[in-house]
């Protein structure tokens, strides 16, 4: 089963892949891989950080602290993407995942910045046309290859603030 789930920012597909992965450990069911949330300081976002959802790892994918000395090839808006940092995680990540059977893989989000790594984009792309059990968040607007190649191989989910409760149980209950 793959399935994608999108929609503007802030509309909770991070927040749906959370209560999903909850649903299905409740059911017994292995998951892994992570989500990416915000990191603000003083009301602000200054950033961006992927948490491992076994360990609860924290790792740095972006910053507007580091973009006075970021190399164009990594920003994104006004962040600076931390491509080792992010590359070391995904090959962790990406280590433990084959011991994962039966399970399901998470991943919040496959988007520009995330897209930045091409580790990680081939690490997604090893997704596409395996037989794992995959939900994925990806960027609403982003035209990258490897977001043409979910989008058509798996069913996807466009979330808003009426359906997305609806959606994470329906999903949960495909991967059951």
């Amino acid at each position: 089963m793959k399935v994608a789930v999108t929609g503007r920012p802030g509309v909770g597909k991070t927040t749906l892949c959370l209560k999903v992965y909850r649903m299905l450990r409740e059911k017994g069911i292995e998951c892994s891989g992570f989500v990416t949330k915000e990191v603000r300081k003083g009301g602000r976002r200054i950033g961006f950080e992927v948490v491992d959802l076994e360990s609860g790892e924290n790792f740095t994918l972006a910053s507007v602290a580091s973009v006075s000395s970021c190399p164009s090839s990594r920003k994104v808006g006004k962040y600076c993407v931390n491509v080792e940092e992010f590359e070391f995680y995904v090959g962790k990540l990406e280590s433990r995942l084959g011991n994962v059977v039966g399970g399901v893989i998470i991943i919040d989000e496959v988007g520009p910045m995330e897209l930045k790594s091409r580790k990680f984009a081939e690490f997604v792309r090893k997704f596409v046309d395996s037989n794992s059990n995959v939900l994925l968040s990806i960027h609403m607007r982003s035209n990258h290859p490897v977001l043409r190649e979910v989008r058509e191989k798996f069913r996807v989910y466009t979330i808003d603030e009426r359906n997305r409760d609806r959606v994470a149980e329906e999903i949960a209950e495909m991967f059951v």
